[in-house]
């Protein structure tokens, strides 16, 4: 009997120990709980699990659904379920604060290739932002461009246009033989027409150059309102006998005139002629004579010498030729002679030295030997 007494009293200071909440270790609190459930009377029981039912009531109603497993549970294990949660809480807590603290660093070390190439494909992105606007901006510069060149390009057009291009004065150049009136007046050259657009430039050459004496014409502008014609014009060289009218030539055998009046100009004898026509070269029945007596107009000019006349007559039998500087001085050889002399400028300085002397007759004659003689006339 004593005994029983003795464990009675043991199982009530554990019952009173547990319900205190003041046994640490959760072995404990299972035997504890397991001696007062055999001690409690039914009226308590039934209050115990009345208590138990309404705070799970509440939990339900303030907090998420559980597992459905819970609701089967005894009222004890949720009552004992809850003081292991709120001791496992506290703990599970600062381990996990420590945790957290001590993963932080490595979970860094492990995010940093992530967190490169992130910084990477935001960086593209980036480039690709500014490359579209850059695309942006040059095809807006473009279009603004090509309509500001349209826009003045109208605008040009309809200026160029106005009365502010029409021709109002005519300048002549390069002419000599004829006057710029005469070279106006050829040309068919007017003004009033749009000096940009309506020159007249073809019209005028066309005129001019069907004249003989017009070797080439051409048009310039000269803005605003000037036009521009350029003559090269065929220089009076030679002149044939021609019945009673005189045949006149350029040094290229071109006929630029017939006339009955004496030109002057170095008259040639010698050679007969047997076409005409103004504008295009005489024709004679020695042409290869012709094309030797031109050569040697040609070396006179080049040496700024100057023949009142030459004859031609005796070049079919010996090459001979007779240039005349007056009509009594003269110069007698063969044809190679004299063009060779004209070409060194042996034959001017002869003759400057004849002029120095007051000379002004006689015959200058050249040897097949490059020598030269002078004998004086009367």
């Amino acid at each position: 009997m004593s005994t029983e007494k003795t464990d009675a009293i043991e199982n009530t200071e554990d019952i009173s120990t547990a319900a205190d909440g003041e046994v640490s270790e959760p072995e404990n609190d299972a035997a504890a709980e397991t001696a007062a459930e055999e001690k409690q009377t039914p009226a308590e029981t039934v209050r115990k699990e009345t208590a138990s039912f309404d705070v799970a009531e509440n939990n339900e109603s303030e907090a998420a659904p559980q597992d459905t497993d819970a609701s089967d549970e005894a009222p004890e294990q949720t009552i004992k379920r809850e003081l292991e949660t709120d001791g496992e809480a506290g703990t599970d807590t600062q381990n996990g604060q420590e945790e957290a603290a001590a993963e932080e660093p490595e979970t860094e070390s492990e995010t940093d290739p992530e967190t490169e190439e992130i910084k990477e494909i935001k960086k593209r992105i980036r480039e690709r932002k500014k490359e579209k606007k850059r695309k942006a901006r040059r095809r807006k510069t473009v279009f603004w461009t090509a309509l500001s060149i349209i826009a003045l390009t109208v605008a040009g057009f309809i200026f160029s246009l106005s009365g502010f291009f029409t021709v109002d004065s005519i300048e002549v150049q390069g002419n000599s033989h004829f006057t710029s009136e005469e070279i106006i007046n050829i040309a068919h050259a007017v003004p009033g027409h749009n000096l940009l657009y309506n020159p007249g430039s073809k019209t005028i050459t066309d005129y001019l150059e069907q004249n003989p004496y017009i070797k080439s014409a051409s048009v310039l502008r000269k803005l605003p309102s000037t036009l521009v014609i350029v003559v090269e014009e065929r220089e009076e060289a030679i002149s044939f006998n021609y019945d009673d009218d005189y045949l006149i030539m350029d040094d290229e055998g071109i006929l630029l005139k017939k006339t009955r009046t004496e030109p002057k100009v170095t008259s040639v004898s010698g050679l007969v002629v047997t076409k005409l026509r103004l504008g295009d070269t005489v024709g004679t029945e020695n042409q290869q004579m012709f094309s030797r007596l031109l050569r040697l107009v040609r070396a006179m000019k080049a040496a700024d010498m100057y023949f009142v006349s030459i004859d031609m007559t005796g070049y079919e039998e010996d090459m001979s030729v007779k240039a005349y500087i007056y009509d009594k001085l003269v110069v007698k050889t063969d044809y190679e002679s004299l063009v060779t002399n004209l070409k060194n400028g042996r034959l001017h300085k002869i003759v400057e030295k004849l002029f120095e002397d007051d000379i002004r007759r006689g015959t200058i004659t050249f040897g097949e030997d490059g020598s030269a003689s002078f004998e004086p006339g009367i």
